[in-house]
């Protein structure tokens, strides 16, 4: 059987840059950046080579498998993923790209190799957001060179919480950016440097920022149960402030 391996150097392993080498001496294929190929008699000394890099080991099933939970709703299993992986050397293309993952509910495995779910029930009918289908079209109107690896799932379930923890860090980070513009208005606003027209404005964009990633969050909720509330909670504040001097 053959397996796939993803990992993340850290920058305080001292032979990161050594990695590649120890991999492809053990035989193992790189498809793209650190997305590996590995044979099923080699995971065990790969993910030692990988030991402190946050490896995420894979493989492909044929049947399709639901996320799975605990007693205590906790995640024990992401289910069955689509993952994509792409390289491109053109900035306008990657920068197309990163767009489109803007509205996607993904798991970042590692630089451009992302996974997205199989479940398609838990998104809109609006098309809010971009499903792995959508995704994968979008790409190739690009012209980029996309891999798709569907049906993979996460062997290695140690690795779970730190795959919950990036997926909790990108809402808190534009969450954060949200907040942080909404502030930056409220002063500006404050001392007289922004008119009303410029204010409604401003306000009405950084609220269809906090809508997107409002969305997002909401589709790892239903998705892997996880609660977002007191992040998404995070702007109502300055919000208020704003709408109030927008109004008065």
């Amino acid at each position: 059987m053959v397996f796939y391996v993803v990992y993340r150097a850290s920058k305080e392993f001292r032979n990161r840059r050594l990695i590649p080498k120890r991999l492809k001496a053990l035989g193992c294929t790189r498809i793209v950046g650190s997305l590996w190929e590995v044979g099923d008699e080699k995971v065990s000394d790969v993910l030692k080579v990988l030991e402190g890099n946050q490896p995420v080991l894979l493989k492909r099933l044929r049947e399709i498998r639901k996320p799975e939970f605990d007693k205590k709703d906790k995640l024990t299993d992401f289910g069955s993923l689509v993952v994509f992986a792409y390289k491109s050397e053109r900035k306008e293309e990657t920068s197309k790209i990163k767009k489109l993952l803007k509205k996607a509910p993904y798991i970042r495995l590692c630089r451009t190799v992302y996974a997205f779910s199989r479940e398609h029930s838990n998104y809109d009918t609006k098309g809010n957001l971009i499903d792995a289908r959508h995704f994968w079209m979008s790409v190739q109107e690009t012209g980029e060179n996309l891999k798709v690896f569907p049906r993979m799932v996460i062997v290695n379930n140690e690795s779970i919480p730190i795959l919950l923890e990036r997926i909790t860090m990108r809402i808190e980070k534009g969450i954060d950016a949200v907040v942080m513009g909404y502030r930056d208005l409220y002063h500006r606003a404050a001392k007289g440097e922004i008119d009303r027209k410029g204010l409604h404005e401003e306000r009405l964009k950084l609220y269809r920022r906090f809508i997107s990633i409002k969305k997002l969050a909401i589709f790892y909720e239903k998705w892997l149960r996880t609660d977002f509330s007191k992040i998404i909670m995070k702007p109502y504040p300055v919000m208020r402030k704003i709408r109030s001097m927008n109004t008065g």
